[in-house]
């Protein structure tokens, strides 16, 4: 159906700011006309860049074009492709939006009010995965006809600042900061998860065995650096002002540490809200080109290119491309996603092995030892020491094992070169 909409489109010179599954974003006004854009394909009477933007009436017809295709009951399913609710204000009448659009699932819709803005729709997405203890009621438009949907007021509110900072000057990161506007903007960014997978319940349970049951929440701090193989979790919490003191549990090793420690080589510190926000609407669109053809960058806008896709031997298959944590959210499995899914013959989309030098000295130990040490099994440790692909916690468990083994081994030769002679 996209395809077949791209087309219509085309045929009237238009344009439109975003598509998605089974929904476009049309750049439409009410009598069409030229609107200046970096990369269109019009010129305004200036000479500079524009788009064309068609009108509600040629929206309308390309509505009907397409609901002739409806395979479905008209009474149950009467259209496939409508002019949403949000385009008219609570007395029905059709009034003028207006978009900023970050990516395909990143973007907000609002209506200017003289020197205000009033917002219409905000887009949820890659925002809604954190939580915010925020006890406020939930935002409506005001003038809008579309009373059912509502949103959390905090994603409205950064949305704001977002298109404040926007129009008074895009590329001076200066007033990106919004930490003086916003409401919550030294709060740790934190995402709430359900627990859904083994390893993440007995981590909890060594904490709280009477709290830590199946598909409760749970509580994963955002970091301003990724830490190889960590993923922190707590207990779900309401009360902001213990986030940064309590303790977490590494879901891998076991490890119950403290943000701002340091934890392999590197310092758990949590990103704020307000910095969340900031990387939100600095995302880079990799599916696009930019206007000049080159590959898309934080700052880049104006009417994106296609982007060649060339296909290479042998084919690699992969699953579904978007960030799942973005979508989904609250499954904790989640965020130990590197990428997309990739499947192949022995491999597992997780399964990696350890660094080359780590082994070397793991052999030194051999297989028994190091089974002892660390409870893997036999295959899994000779999986392990042939440098293969192996599970992420039992790869953490056996490389916690060498590192002990290593220590226990310098306490003796510490221990008996401090005996005396005889």
């Amino acid at each position: 159906m996209l395809a077949i909409l791209e087309k219509l489109v085309q045929k009237k010179n238009g344009s439109y700011l975003l598509t998605d599954t089974d929904s476009m974003l049309f750049c439409a006004s009410k009598h069409g006309g030229l609107f200046a854009c970096p990369g269109g394909k019009h010129k305004m009477p200036d000479g500079t860049q524009a788009i064309k933007a068609t009108s509600w009436n040629e929206v309308d017809e390309i509505c009907t074009k397409v609901n002739k295709l409806n395979p479905y009951s008209r009474e149950i399913i009467p259209y496939i492709l409508k002019v949403e609710d949000s385009n008219f204000d609570r007395k029905g009448k059709q009034h003028q939006l207006y978009g900023l659009a970050v990516s395909a699932k990143r973007y907000v819709v609002y209506k200017r009010k003289k020197n205000n803005l009033d917002i219409i729709k905000p887009s949820e997405h890659g925002l809604g995965i954190v939580f915010v203890p925020d006890k406020r009621p939930r935002y409506k438009p005001l003038d809008c006809k579309d009373q059912d949907t509502d949103y959390a007021r905090w994603i409205v509110e950064a949305w704001e600042r977002l298109l404040e900072n926007h129009f008074r000057n895009i590329k001076d990161p200066d007033n990106a900061l919004i930490s003086h506007s916003f409401r919550f903007d030294n709060l740790p960014a934190m995402m709430r998860v359900r627990v859904t997978t083994p390893n993440v319940l007995k981590a909890l349970r060594k904490r709280d065995p009477g709290t830590a049951k199946p598909y409760n929440f749970a509580h994963s701090p955002i970091l301003l650096e990724t830490v190889p193989e960590c993923t922190l979790v707590a207990p779900a919490s309401k009360r902001s002002q213990e986030w940064l003191t309590r303790d977490y549990t590494e879901i891998h090793s076991g490890d119950v540490v403290k943000l701002g420690s340091k934890y392999h080589d590197s310092i758990l510190a949590p990103q704020t809200l307000s910095h969340t926000i900031w990387k939100h609407f600095l995302h880079k669109e990799d599916k696009s080109l930019g206007p000049d053809g080159s590959p898309c960058h934080e700052y880049t806008r104006g009417l994106l290119l296609r982007r060649p896709v060339v296909a290479m031997l042998p084919f690699e298959y992969i699953g579904k491309e978007v960030e799942r944590r973005a979508q989904e959210g609250e499954d904790v499995a989640v965020l130990e996603s590197d990428g997309p899914m990739r499947y192949g013959s022995g491999r597992k989309v997780k399964t990696r092995s350890a660094d080359p030098l780590l082994i070397q000295k793991a052999r030194r130990f051999g297989v028994r030892p190091l089974m002892r040490a660390s409870g893997a099994s036999q295959h899994a440790t000779k999986r392990f020491l042939r440098g293969e692909r192996v599970h992420p916690g039992t790869r953490a468990r056996l490389e916690e094992a060498v590192n002990k083994l290593e220590q226990d081994g310098l306490r003796l030769r510490a221990i008996k070169s401090a005996q005396p002679l005889s």
